[in-house]
């Protein structure tokens, strides 16, 4: 979903008479911390494919790292025009895998829409990971309870973070202020 929200905003800022040069202009502070935290979620991936132990706290541990990483590049990016909602769609995600005990509410309507009838079996067993039924979730308004078409399900956190990637990528696009830095000579330095 955020693939697709990066695409819109650049799309959007075209429109909108922009250039997609300006994206490289822009001089992000601390780029580590988003690296650092894709890194994170890659590692959640390779794990997913069956190289580690269910049952360890490490998915855990990557996941929550995953996220701080980003908020704190988010925060420490707070100066960029729209930034605000990235960041505050993460914090509601954040905060609801917190008060659920480290697990996403994922809806069991949404889920057999999307996924079928097995999921909504095993999210009933509490053989899912990072997902709990939304039913037996607290705050489960936060949780994974919007699908979208037959590809995914999102929580109201995720459409919030993607409109604010939406928004932040346009606006940069669009910005006619960003300027490239280039070393120019005056025609008499040569003389």
């Amino acid at each position: 979903m955020f693939f697709e929200a990066l695409i819109l905003g650049i799309i959007i800022g075209y429109v909108r008479k922009g250039k997609i040069s300006r994206l490289s202009y822009v001089n992000f502070n601390y780029k580590p911390l988003i690296y650092i935290s894709a890194l994170l979620y890659l590692g959640i991936i390779v794990m997913n494919l069956g190289l580690y132990d269910y049952d360890s706290s490490i998915y855990t541990i990557f996941l929550i790292g995953s996220m701080i990483f980003s908020g704190l590049f988010l925060i420490a990016n707070f100066s960029i025009k729209y930034m605000f909602l990235p960041l505050s769609g993460l914090s509601l995600n954040l905060f609801s895998f917190l008060v659920n005990g480290f697990k996403f509410p994922l809806s069991p309507e949404a889920a057999e829409q999307i996924y079928g009838a097995e999921m909504v079996e095993l999210l009933e067993k509490g053989k899912l990971l990072f997902y709990k039924s939304s039913e037996a979730a607290t705050l489960s308004f936060l949780g994974n309870i919007i699908p979208i078409g037959n590809w995914f399900v999102v929580s109201i956190g995720d459409i919030i973070v993607a409109l604010g990637v939406i928004l932040v990528v346009q606006g940069i696009i669009s910005d006619r202020y960003i300027q490239r830095k280039r070393i120019t000579f005056s025609k008499n330095i040569f003389k």
